[in-house]
């Protein structure tokens, strides 16, 4: 196995907290909590907490990648 460069790495991180994202989701019925929330109805309080923790993990996973990216002139 070859190591991977630090951008792929980067990418790979961006992906996993997506797909941890879909997952969670996808279980239970948090898609439906989800639209209620944009919606501005009542969510239960670990659901939010839950959905606001894997949101930042996944834009700090897409920060730390941007960072990497070559700076345009």
């Amino acid at each position: 196995m070859t190591n991977s460069t630090v951008p792929e790495q980067l990418l790979h991180a961006v992906q996993d907290r997506t797909t941890e994202m879909r997952r969670w989701l996808d279980a239970d019925n948090n898609s439906e909590t989800l639209m209620a929330h944009l919606h501005d109805e009542p969510v239960d309080a670990v659901w939010l907490r839950t959905y606001q923790r894997l949101g930042r993990d996944l834009m700090s996973a897409v920060g730390n990648a941007q960072e990497q990216l070559p700076r345009r002139r």
